[in-house]
């Protein structure tokens, strides 16, 4: 079933109202990585599942010129053929690999090092264990999110009248 989430945020480099969808096909755990990695990669010109006329759609895409984006960025699931073809196309583009914990990262990175000529210009990005199930499960139809810099790599998040709180990895 598809559903939508309407999220009124307080970020320190921006506060605004912003509109999540799952598809079918997803979990919630998706939505909260793409609003994660919304919060993360934060720039005026990001912009959430848009085609950009390539054979993939990114979760989150940075538009650049001549139909190659500046940044692309792919949460949750998703397959080393995908990773293998961006990488190979978009030569010039920095490729963002959104995961939920440290395991399921370190494991596709590796597989990715050994089939990736370009290797250096992905970027692995994950959180501590529970914390994105942990917001899925409590997300409403409308949220009221707040998210704070608690020190260097660590954020933490008030979804309604609870408080999260993680370490941001990046490999």
């Amino acid at each position: 079933m598809q559903e939508k989430f309407t999220f009124n945020i307080e970020a320190p480099r921006f506060k605004r109202k912003m509109i999540f969808f799952k598809e079918e096909t997803e979990g919630r755990e998706h939505v909260v990585l793409k609003l994660l990695a919304y919060l993360l990669f934060y720039d005026e010109r990001l912009k959430i599942e848009v085609a950009i006329g390539a054979h993939y759609k990114p979760d989150l895409v940075i538009e650049g010129d001549h139909g190659v984006p500046e940044m692309w960025i792919d949460c949750g699931r998703i397959t080393l053929k995908k990773v293998e073809s961006l990488a190979e196309k978009f030569r010039k583009t920095k490729i963002v690999i959104v995961k939920s914990e440290k395991n399921e990262t370190l494991s596709f990175r590796k597989q990715a090092a050994k089939r990736l000529e370009s290797f250096d210009k992905v970027q692995f990005v994950y959180f501590d264990r529970g914390f994105v199930a942990g917001i899925a499960e409590v997300l409403n139809r409308s949220n009221d999110l707040v998210q704070w810099q608690v020190a260097e790599n660590v954020i933490g998040m008030a979804l309604g009248d609870r408080v999260y709180e993680t370490n941001v990895n990046l490999l």
